[in-house]
């Protein structure tokens, strides 16, 4: 007979039903740490990294900027579409260990509407 009897239910191989793919929220955080210069030239590894950051489908997505030498406004703009694509995933986007330089840049372009903390400076 090509199955056995589990309890009361017949198993054929090949045809368990177990789930293949993992649950939609994987991670309760993800981090994502940057450092050095984040210029226009660095804007496609940030971008990079971020989508590897979503892929794992994380509750709370943390960007640690403490070792940000320098944020220019593009690199600052792909963390602006990171906190907006969070908010309408329903992920928690906040940033954290901020330069104040850097939080000035954050704040210009209207970031602290976008996280889910208040934009504060590293202590």
């Amino acid at each position: 007979m090509p199955g056995s009897l589990v309890g009361d239910v017949s198993v054929a191989p090949g045809r368990l039903a177990l789930p293949l793919m993992p649950p939609r929220r994987q991670r309760a955080r993800t981090v994502v740490r940057l450092r050095g210069d984040l210029t226009s030239s660095r804007a496609p590894r940030v971008r990079r990294k971020l989508l590897r950051a979503f892929a794992r489908a994380p509750s709370i997505l943390e960007v640690d900027l403490g070792e940000v030498t320098c944020l220019a406004p593009e690199a600052g703009a792909l963390l602006l579409a990171a906190a907006a694509t969070a908010r309408r995933s329903g992920t928690r986007f906040f940033i954290s260990r901020a330069s104040p330089r850097g939080l000035h840049v954050l704040r210009q372009l209207g970031m602290q509407h976008l996280t889910d903390t208040p934009l504060l400076p590293d202590p």
